[in-house]
């Protein structure tokens, strides 16, 4: 429609320009034709380059205005209503500024003068606005919007995934089981760091991002839990995941990852984070010294000793004299429990030997 639109105009404005060129020369007199057929010429041209360049401004007008809706979408209430007060200001400021520049010669000097200085003044007061928009909110209470900042509940914030994120799927069963909350969401730059994946020459690369896209298609095609991509970037930041801590301060987000360092990056900007890993570790259950586990002691551990064994959970169970249990099924008693930031070990002893001294 946009293009179309677009195309009659420029095709309008070409027959104007055609016709009044044609109207400067006396085609009778220069080369022997009647003049309504140079008319005729000069319209035809006219129209046929309103025509191929309509057509081009229209599509870029169409794109523009495609993703100007898109940001216009992502944008909360408060950080529009911050963008149009301080368009508004700095209009003001800059006519104040300018009163002088309309005493300089000649007239159009003048206008050219003061219309750069609204313009300049005008995005200068817009800018600050947007990015001081989270600390104008909590100085002027009207301005905090049900989307809110950084402060508000993750839980009904929208979940911004990351890439190792979409590659673990996790988040999409929490979501089903309603343990977070939260419209799910990509970042256009996040897929993109996908597709570099799946595109890589490195064969557990590619079927990391492989894996993800399958997730994203999969996901798509639910009902009611669909993970939405949208357009985002910040072509000034170089890092994917600057970008994403950006724009989840940006848009009041939280963050979905598995990545410690983002996580710790993104908790030091005041960004609220899930990290999937932090969550299992949590809902894993508490072994108190003294309880008796039942566990398959599958290889030696570190010490000579040792024995390593894993719970339905995937925690990891040291043995103290298990190494020569490797491949049994063992009873072992909780003598002390480490919390690492790999998640959480537990250190047992072997069972067997105390309980036959026991009967004997």
């Amino acid at each position: 429609m946009i293009v179309n639109i677009t195309r009659f105009v420029f095709m309008t404005a070409g027959a104007l320009g055609g016709f009044m060129v044609s109207r400067l020369i006396d085609w009778t007199e220069q080369i022997g034709y009647p003049q309504y057929f140079a008319v005729f010429i000069f319209l035809v041209l006219g129209i046929s380059i309103g025509y191929l360049l309509g057509g081009i401004f229209g599509r870029e007008l169409a794109m523009a205005l495609s993703r100007a809706e898109e940001r216009l979408r992502d944008t909360s209430p408060a950080d529009l209503f911050a963008g149009v007060a301080g368009l508004l200001v700095g209009l003001v400021i800059a006519w104040l500024v300018g009163l002088p520049l309309r005493l300089i010669e000649p007239a159009w000097l003048a206008i050219l003068s003061l219309g750069t200085l609204l313009v300049m003044m005008g995005y200068l007061g817009m800018r600050v606005a947007l990015l001081k928009s989270g600390e104008l909110a909590r100085v002027v209470p009207a301005m905090a919007s049900q989307e809110g900042r950084t402060d508000r509940h993750p839980a009904v914030a929208p979940l911004l995934l990351d890439t190792s994120a979409i590659i673990d799927g996790r988040a999409s069963v929490l979501r089903s089981l309603g343990v977070i909350e939260g419209e799910a969401r990509v970042p256009r730059f996040v897929l993109a760091e996908l597709h570099t994946l799946a595109d890589s020459a490195d064969e557990i690369k590619r079927g990391r991002g492989r894996r993800g896209l399958d997730f994203l298609s999969k996901d798509a095609a639910a009902e009611g839990g669909a993970t939405e991509v949208f357009e985002a970037d910040y072509p000034e930041i170089p890092g994917v995941d600057e970008k994403l801590v950006r724009l989840a301060r940006d848009i009041g987000g939280t963050i979905v990852t598995v990545d410690h360092n983002l996580s710790g990056v993104a908790r030091a900007e005041g960004v609220n984070v899930i990290n999937l890993n932090e969550v299992a570790t949590a809902m894993r259950p508490t072994y108190l010294p003294g309880e008796r586990l039942s566990l398959r002691i599958v290889k030696p551990g570190k010490e000579a000793s040792q024995g390593v064994g894993y719970l339905e959970d995937g925690t990891m169970v040291v043995v103290a004299e298990g190494s020569e249990h490797v491949g049994e099924d063992v009873e072992a008693e909780v003598t002390s429990v480490l919390q690492t930031s790999a998640g959480r070990m537990v250190f047992a002893r072997f069972d067997g030997a105390d309980g036959g001294g026991d009967d004997g």
